[in-house]
This record gives structure tokens, C-alpha cells and sequence, in this order.
């Protein structure tokens, strides 16, 4: 009965913690796909967003709080490298939409 009533304890931190794992993994999953599109600056969002539900509340050295902070990482260089390359080439950017236009 003792067994019994400590497995009924630890459910729930149990279910809480694949729960981060689950978010940690599919942020970091987003995170690295966001790099694979020309303008995914909403994937890496999400990566933020998703890996800021794996980092709350997870215990220090967890897998759930590494996998979210990789995305958190991951989402923030993305994006702030994505504002530095429009910065950059906004001219060019603005040829490139040009040209598309007298295309269509």
C-alpha cells in the first residue's frame, strides 16, 4: 500500500516534467528548422516562446531547462541576425521586390 500511495505522489511531478521535455524538445526542433526558411522569423518565435515553457519552473540542470534554453539561444541568434541582414541589404531587398513585382 506504502508503494502504491508514493507512485500517486509522483505522478504529477512526473507528468510536469516529461511535460518540459516535451516543450524543450519541440523548441529546440523549431529553433533549428527557423534557419532552414529565408524569412523565419515566426519559427523563431516560437522557439522562444516554446523554450520559455520549458525553462519555467524546471529544476537547475535539467534536460527540459538545457533543451529550452538551447532554443531560447538558437531563436535569439535568428533573429537578431535576420534584423542585422535586412539592415544591411534593405536596399538590395527592396530590388529583389521590385523585380518580383514587374514579374507578375
Amino acid at each position: 500500500m506504502d508503494t502504491l500511495e508514493r507512485n500517486q505522489d509522483q505522478t504529477p511531478s512526473a507528468y510536469t516534467a516529461g511535460r518540459r521535455a516535451g516543450f524543450g524538445i519541440a523548441a529546440l526542433t523549431v529553433g533549428c528548422v527557423s534557419f532552414l526558411g529565408l524569412l523565419g522569423l515566426e519559427k523563431a518565435l516560437v522557439a522562444i516562446v516554446l523554450g520559455g515553457l520549458a525553462v519555467r519552473g524546471a529544476p537547475q540542470g535539467s534536460l527540459s531547462r538545457r533543451l529550452g534554453v538551447a532554443a531560447i539561444v538558437l531563436g535569439v541568434v535568428f533573429s537578431v541576425s535576420l534584423i542585422v541582414l535586412l539592415l544591411l541589404f534593405h536596399d538590395k531587398l527592396m530590388m529583389l521586390i521590385q523585380a518580383l513585382k514587374d514579374l507578375s
